[in-house]
């Protein structure tokens, strides 16, 4: 529809004759015909005076118009031109933060495909640790190990020692295990009642374990790459219309 036509349709919508409209604009019934028949284009100050006749905003009017079939014409009314320039500068942010959110999805989806195929943040080996007893205060934490050193003299009486407390140390022991999924390295320790507890890994007790989360977040990647590169191939026609 162009320039002409509009102002005839919205004249008719009104139910305004030719001479009704030309007065409340404050112009010649004349020039009005011109307008509407396309043989002129309205000045900006004839134009806001039809707007106001059209009791009708800016944006209202240029709605009713495929801005970009009459775009050469509308453009010759400088507070449309200006209108205009708005509009594709606000497409062209939006159309900017599109690409770039599209870019930021795929750019996600890679780090969290590779995190879950390398297994980087959620490791899938699970690592056991073993505690012999409870260590009592004042002990050394490898008493269960290191017991015999403890005991000092020769002879008979260091062996009756020697039988003595390894029956005792047999007694204390009480052995306990922890599978973790993190390596807290060579060992560490573990407040209990009555004293603590050592852990030492077990190198030769490690086992591989797949974790879902791993899973979840390979499948999360793949999603979010899908919508990334969806999001560019329909950025041609929500932006390029």
């Amino acid at each position: 529809m162009t320039l002409g036509e509009q102002f005839k349709q919205l004249r008719h919508e009104l139910g305004l004759s030719q001479p009704e409209l030309a007065q409340l604009a404050g112009i010649e019934q004349s020039y009005l015909s011109k307008l509407e028949n396309d043989k002129s284009v309205p000045s900006n100050e004839i134009f806001r005076s039809l707007l106001k006749a059209f009791n009708l905003e800016l944006n209202q009017f240029l709605t009713r118009f495929d801005v970009n079939a009459s775009r050469g014409q509308l453009s010759q009314i400088p507070d449309i031109e200006h209108w205009l320039k708005q509009q594709q500068q606000q497409q062209s942010t939006t159309q900017r933060r599109y690409l770039y959110g599209c870019s930021a999805l795929i750019v996600i989806a890679v780090t969290l495909f590779y995190s879950g195929f390398s297994t980087l943040l959620f490791g899938e080996t699970r690592y056991q640790y073993e505690s012999l007893g409870v260590v009592l205060p004042g002990e050394p934490k490898d008493i269960f190990s290191s017991w015999s050193r403890l005991i000092t003299g020769n002879g008979e009486e260091h062996r009756q020692l020697h039988i003595k407390k390894k029956m005792e140390m047999e007694k204390r022991k009480d052995a306990k295990y922890q599978l973790l999924w993190q390596n807290l390295g060579p060992y560490f320790t573990e407040q209990v009642s009555g004293g603590l507890r050592l852990y030492k890994l077990d190198k030769h007790e490690q086992e591989q374990e797949p974790r879902l989360i791993n899973a979840l977040l390979q499948i999360l990647g793949v999603l979010l790459f899908s919508a990334g590169i969806m999001g560019f191939v329909l950025e041609r026609k929500l932006f390029n219309r």
